[in-house]
């Protein structure tokens, strides 16, 4: 089996890069399919892949990367090659995350040029798969998948269980985000029938105040007797007045920027406890 030589300095980031060249170019190169594609088409729409395919790529990568040295033992080859643990794994993480991190803003910056240029066809800009490909939360995001693979391949010390721990791991925070987004910013409330020119905002929860000052969620005007007879149908309910609470436009950035700052936080954990488990570890 071939090795590489770990040199001090700048040898270290030259023997990262050239070990894992394939996989750098592979990354380059679905990057710039992705921006031909909308740069081609600025109407086309690909949230999905932009949202959840560079999150998994990064969780493989870090699972890959470091699983594949730690179970070949060349990673231990280079601690011995005057290269200490920790900057060998600071180079394993740095090389990739700045790879990552420059092909997904500029793919978030590109599809977000295309969404703005293109026809609205009606989306949510909520829409989680949206709220992902639009902003700074998606490349915070393939940071923290990066960091989750190679905690995993820290733990595990096999590459294969590696990358099923660092998929579940993103998986699982973008769920968590999905989930507690909401409750990033104060929400906003109207009182009122609800009108179209709310119909882009995210919503959260709409119903009827009840006479008794009570708030009734979900109740509506769908099974009126008389349709458009809004009066009727809040008498028929015994209530007052309709309400919704939602986050209007005005709240995309903030909540953007909060949910961005949470993840790249937990980023942060991720790897200072990667960090202190390989000095734990150590001999």
């Amino acid at each position: 089996m071939t090795t590489l030589s770990y040199a001090p300095r700048h040898g270290l980031t030259r023997a990262v890069l050239r070990l894992h060249r394939v996989s750098l170019w592979s990354w380059a190169v679905l990057v710039a399919a992705g921006a031909s594609v909308l740069d081609g088409a600025p109407g086309s729409r690909s949230p999905q892949l932009l949202a959840w395919l560079p999150c998994a790529i990064a969780a493989c990568a870090g699972a890959t990367l470091i699983g594949r040295e730690l179970e070949r033992g060349t990673a231990t080859l280079g601690w011995t090659q005057s290269v200490s643990p920790t900057r060998w794994l600071a180079a394993q993480l740095a090389v990739p995350a700045v790879a990552l991190l420059a092909g997904m803003t500029a793919l978030t910056w590109l599809y977000r040029w295309a969404w703005l240029s293109g026809p609205d066809d009606g989306v949510n800009r909520w829409n989680s798969e949206y709220f992902h490909a639009a902003g700074p939360v998606g490349p915070a995001y393939v940071l923290l998948g990066l960091a989750l693979g190679a905690l995993a391949a820290l733990l595990t010390r096999r590459t294969l269980p590696a990358v099923g721990l660092g998929l579940a791991g993103i998986a699982l925070a973008y769920h968590l985000g999905d989930r507690v987004r909401s409750s990033l910013w104060p929400v906003s409330e109207v009182r009122g029938p609800w009108g179209p020119s709310l119909n882009h905002v995210d919503q959260l929860e709409f119903g009827m105040v009840l006479e008794s000052g009570e708030r009734a969620s979900g109740l509506d005007c769908g099974d009126q007797a008389v349709p458009g007879d809004l009066a009727g149908c809040l008498a028929d309910h015994g209530a007052v007045d309709f309400y919704a609470t939602f986050h209007p436009t005005s709240h995309y950035w903030p909540i953007q920027l909060v949910e961005t700052g949470l993840v790249l936080a937990l980023t942060a954990a991720t790897v200072a406890t990667t960090f202190w488990i390989l000095r734990r570890r150590l001999p």
